[in-house]
């Protein structure tokens, strides 16, 4: 059966992409190490102990956050979508291979946070992310007209839109990197609160 005519409903893909989903956030959690505390130390040592692995906490926030809007922004894309193919399915497939990658700069940006490299090497898997996302859109919308014909235009627009802006964003975060992590981190969390903002899924207006 060619790809062409294989045609299963968005159902499964959404089951399947849950349970990467949750699997990835209970993954971000085993990056916490256990702070040295002892019943010998004061106060003040206890505190600085669990100042250590403040950049772990931060860094997992801003991941679980991520990889929420993101897992939201999943169900808003297939709620679009009227049917899936054999090429959805590994469009799919691709985006929650980058996703499942999301742990592992994140444990080196809450190790060495101020590192070029934990900043880059954030960088580039979400950047990644945001790509695989556009694919899917891109495939849907325009290639294999798999969206509900009933969204209207405006809301096609707005979900590419926000996916390009946020390729565009985590590039210049990449190459901010090289001067200052701080501003590619800042640039990060511009692109968290991008997509934070729901996408518009509006019916197109019927014509009475």
């Amino acid at each position: 059966m060619s790809g062409k005519n294989f045609f299963i409903p968005t159902s499964r893909i959404e089951a399947f992409s849950d349970g990467v989903f949750a699997i990835v956030i209970t993954l971000l959690a085993f990056q916490f190490k256990i702070p040295k505390l002892t019943h010998d130390s004061t106060l003040y040592q206890n505190y600085r102990e669990l100042l250590v692995i403040l950049p772990n906490f931060m860094a997992f926030i801003f991941s679980f956050l991520f990889v929420a809007v993101f897992w939201i922004t999943h169900h808003q894309l297939y709620y679009s979508i009227k049917e899936a193919n054999e090429k959805l399915l590994w469009y799919n497939v691709h985006v929650l291979f980058w996703i499942t990658l999301i742990p592992f700069p994140i444990s080196m940006v809450g190790d060495h946070p101020l590192l070029r490299i934990s900043a880059i090497s954030l960088g580039i898997v979400l950047l990644m992310c945001c790509l695989a996302a556009y694919l899917v859109r891109n495939y849907t919308y325009f290639r294999a007209n798999l969206v509900d014909q009933t969204l209207s235009s405006a809301s096609v627009k707005d979900g590419m839109r926000k996916n390009i802006l946020a390729i565009i964003l985590n590039v210049i975060a990449i190459g901010a990197s090289l001067i200052s992590v701080y501003i590619a981190y800042g640039i990060y969390v511009i692109v968290l609160g991008l997509f934070i903002i729901p996408q518009k899924l509006e019916k197109k207006r019927t014509q009475n």
